[in-house]
Order: structure tokens, then sequence, then C-alpha cells
């Protein structure tokens, strides 16, 4: 608040905007996931958040500072390390110039504007791998919430979409956790969820009549996994549904994971199947069914 605008702050202090500052609040939700969080009058860095337990530190830094009279223009970057070791960010490497511009009103500078340009390299084939991470962590995982300030819904889907971001998820954590590799923890994909699953999905409990399970994870660093998402009672023209790290979903008719992965056949989208929105792999749009 104290570095919000003069104009701003009297805005917000009129009737019906009280709730309106919690919007603005981000650094707060910071602060409070980490338990160490600084802010920096001087030198590169401006402010810098850790985590001791996971060794992770998430970092603002200046990448350059206009100042001239009483405005002042900064071209901030941010940085993820883990171990000491800086960390890709998908969606930081769009941002090509982030600018937060300052203007000084009785002696205190305050934030006056920010001005994003943005490229998304469309010529990268690890485009899709990149944008799977979802939106950057802020120490262990990213800032989730609706306009009014409370946490999302877990996103609903149908078990064939959901198993194909599961496998994303899979991924994510692979290319974040070398050392690891594969996990066939479903438990450790919770911990993250980029894309706001049901956890449900994650603790072995059926989801929309499915139960989703963790296999083939051998070797350390594991290269591999195996992902099935089973109907708990099989039914008539229940199927099975299965994928691995060609992210390749495939099904079988009749509903058994060991089937699928036997011999199961690429699988396809149907209105039949319920809710399957966005599909990150073909990147079509799939009709959703009432």
């Amino acid at each position: 608040m104290k570095h919000l605008t003069v104009e701003m702050q009297k805005s917000l202090e009129a009737d019906g905007k009280n709730n309106s500052a919690s919007q603005l609040a981000a650094f707060d939700q910071i602060r409070s996931a980490s338990s160490d969080f600084q802010v920096f009058e001087t030198g590169q860095v401006l402010l810098s958040a850790t985590e001791p337990k996971s060794n992770e530190k998430f970092e603002v830094h200046v990448d350059s500072d206009d100042l001239s009279g009483d405005t002042d223009n900064m071209d901030i970057s941010f940085h993820q390390f883990r171990d000491g070791v800086e960390q890709d960010i998908p969606y930081a490497a769009m941002l090509s110039r982030f600018t937060v511009g300052m203007k000084r009103q009785a002696n205190i500078w305050r934030l006056n504007e920010i001005s994003v340009n943005i490229k998304v390299p469309l010529g990268d084939p690890k485009l899709l791998e990149k944008f799977g991470n979802g939106m950057p962590g802020m120490i262990g995982g990213k800032i989730s919430g609706s306009a009014s300030g409370k946490p999302e819904k877990p996103r609903e889907m149908a078990p064939r979409e959901a198993i194909t971001m599961v496998a994303f998820a899979e991924t994510t954590f692979a290319r974040t956790h070398p050392e690891v590799g594969f996990t066939c923890r479903l438990a450790d994909l919770a911990k993250s969820n980029p894309f706001n699953l049901d956890p449900r999905i994650f603790s072995g409990e059926p989801y929309h009549g499915y139960k989703f399970s963790l296999s083939g994870c051998q070797d350390k660093p594991s290269g591999s996994f195996r992902l099935i998402a089973e109907p708990v009672a099989p039914a008539a023209g229940a199927k099975a549904y299965c994928t691995d790290a060609t992210n390749n979903v495939r099904s079988s008719n009749d509903g058994l994971g060991s089937s699928c992965i036997s011999s199961g056949k690429l699988a396809s989208f149907s209105a039949e199947e319920g809710n399957v929105g966005w599909d990150p792999i073909h990147l079509t749009s799939k009709p959703t069914s009432k």
C-alpha cells in the first residue's frame, strides 16, 4: 500500500473498494510461502524469497535502471534457483522486456505502471513442454487463485483428458528433477499440480469412476514411466487409458489397464467421453458435451 500512488490509495479507500487491495498483494503471497523474504533498496537484486527446506530461491533482478527526475523505469527479470543452480522458468523466457515504471510522490517511490513485451518461440520444438509447467512457481509451486483471492476449484475433465494432463505433469517433474527423472509416486506430482487437477487423481481415490496409477520407473534417474487410468468397476463401453514418456494416449475397450499397455490403440476424443476442452498435444479445440 505504501508504494501505490496517492490516487490509487484514495480510490481503494472509497466505499465498496476496500477488498480490492488484496488483489494487488502478490508479494504478500510470495512472502507467506517463504521463510526468508527480503527486499533490497540497492543492488542488482530487488527482492529475494528463500525456502531452506527445499533449497529453493526466487529472485527479481534489476537489469537496467533509467532515473530521470521524479520518474524511474526499471527493467526486471525473474530467476529461480534450486541448490544454488539456476532453473529454467518456462514463461520467463517469453518476457522479452518487463518494465516497472515508478514516480516519486511525497518523497516516496510509487508504482505507476507495468509494461510487458511478450515473445512466443513458435519455432522451438520444446514449446509445448515448456508450457506444460504452467505459470512459474514462487517457491515450491505456482501462485493460483481467482480474482476474489479464493483458491480456484480443481478443473473438471474427462479421464481421457486428465491422463494427458497427468502425463505432462510427469514430464515437467522429470525436467525439474533431473537427478530423479520420472516418478512413480502420484503424490510427487500433487505437490506442484500445475494444471490444478482434482486431488483425487493423485491420492488413488476414484475420479469419475477411474483410478490412476504409475509404474515402470526403473533406474535413477528414471527415463520411463507407465500411467494408467482404469475404471474402478468396468462396465460395457468403459475404456481403460494409458500413456508413457511418448505422451501418446492409448485405450482398450475391455477396461483393463494391462490390455491397454500390451495392445492398446491410440485414443481419440469423442463427445461421449465428456468435457475434453484443450488438447495440449495436438493444439486443437475439441467439443464439450453437455
